[in-house]
């Protein structure tokens, strides 16, 4: 078990926050901190990394640790302090996140839409080894027609297309990033081949040689308002 909920009342008690008032700071309710200190729930993954964030805390304390009182308060500031060697140990990964400002670089040209190493760090469980990507749902990105109606903010987890997982993708959401473009579609699979469609006149056919270009998605994490 973690130490997270210990360590949330322990901090909002050290910063003199009700848990209503530690709540809006998250875009939380007063009931999900209850939760979590009394240890019926815990945070999703973001809401972990945005407290730690916050609170200037390093992840791997904040998880595994449980907090004193002096070190709660030498942590100032609003920045994120990130061991490496802790967030391997914590089986940990940081994937290449496009949040809304990111995308609109993208859209203006200022960025290309598959410059990873310019992009954010979402930090996310290790839980296989394909290349992940993170993405904020904006809904301006041109998306298939039966896809849910994910809302604003929602974040959608991809694992990158291979011979280890191609088999899994018929039907399913699907990422195709270019240079200056993005799209989300629907996969078919027919005749040996894989087409990543987005409507009748716009579709993207799948090949090995396209490294990081294809994506399935892996996990949606949906934003509590």
């Amino acid at each position: 078990m973690t130490k997270i909920g210990a360590n949330i009342k322990k901090i909002r008690t050290t910063k003199g926050l009700s848990q209503q008032a530690f709540a809006d700071l998250f875009e939380l309710t007063r009931g999900n901190i209850s939760s979590y200190e009394e240890n019926r729930a815990e945070p999703k993954i973001e809401t972990v990394i945005q407290i730690a964030n916050y609170f200037s805390i390093p992840l791997h304390q904040f998880i595994t640790e449980n907090l004193s009182i002096h070190e709660i308060l030498k942590y100032n500031g609003d920045k994120l302090i990130e061991d490496e060697n802790h967030i391997i140990n914590l089986q940990l990964r940081q994937v290449p996140f496009m949040n809304d400002a990111i995308y609109m670089k993208c859209c203006y040209q200022e960025l290309p839409f598959n410059d990873w190493n310019s992009f954010p760090k979402l930090i996310l469980p290790e839980v296989n080894n394909h290349n992940m990507f993170a993405l904020s749902f904006n809904p301006n990105i041109a998306r298939h027609e039966s896809l849910p109606s994910y809302q604003m903010n929602d974040v959608l987890i991809f694992e990158e297309l291979t011979q280890q997982n191609i088999h899994l993708c018929q039907h399913k959401t699907g990422l195709f990033t270019a240079e200056r473009e993005i799209m989300i579609g629907q996969y078919e699979m027919k005749d040996e081949k894989v087409d990543l469609v987005l409507n009748d006149f716009k579709r993207e056919r799948f090949d090995f040689k396209s490294a990081r270009r294809f994506w399935k998605l892996f996990a949606t994490y949906q934003h509590e308002k």
